[in-house]
């Protein structure tokens, strides 16, 4: 496919919702759009008229980082439909799904690994049960006897 003209590439801009900075050059215009999982893109758009830019490789590397385009199709399609990009965070960074939370309290983790000597890949292997079974072996009952 073709490097996209200058003015294309500020079309895609106006079409795909991305708002023009108030950020001044002389030679560009500078426009940012937040995705909805909170990235923000940004791209410039040199003034004047021609090529977006001379080198296809660079062509490449700005519909795919700088414009988070799946493939150079997309580009062309939101020109066509006048219809913004369906971008999928994922593949920017975004979590599949939630993270999941550490289970055992901190101070048991930090315990198992540092008082005790465990290796840390058990410990994150251990139910809550477990840790706490293996601190309380360590840790001994308390007899008053021995006092």
């Amino acid at each position: 496919m073709p490097v996209p003209d200058k003015k294309d590439l500020r079309r895609f801009c106006e079409l795909d919702g991305w708002e023009k900075t108030k950020a001044t050059s002389p030679d560009h215009h500078r426009y940012r759009k937040t995705l909805e999982n909170g990235d923000i893109l940004r791209t410039r758009v040199s003034l004047g008229r021609g090529p977006a830019c001379d080198d296809p490789a660079l062509w490449n590397r700005v519909w795919r980082y700088q414009l988070a385009l799946a493939n150079e199709a997309e580009f062309w399609e939101v020109l066509r439909t006048r219809r913004p990009a369906g971008r999928s965070p994922i593949g920017r960074g975004a979590p599949t799904s939630a993270p999941q939370q550490p289970s055992m309290p901190v101070w048991l983790f930090v315990f198992l690994v540092n008082v005790i000597g465990l290796p840390e890949n058990n410990v994150l292997d251990m139910t809550d049960e477990q840790a706490m079974r293996t601190y309380m072996r360590y840790i001994g009952p308390e007899d008053p006897a021995s006092g």
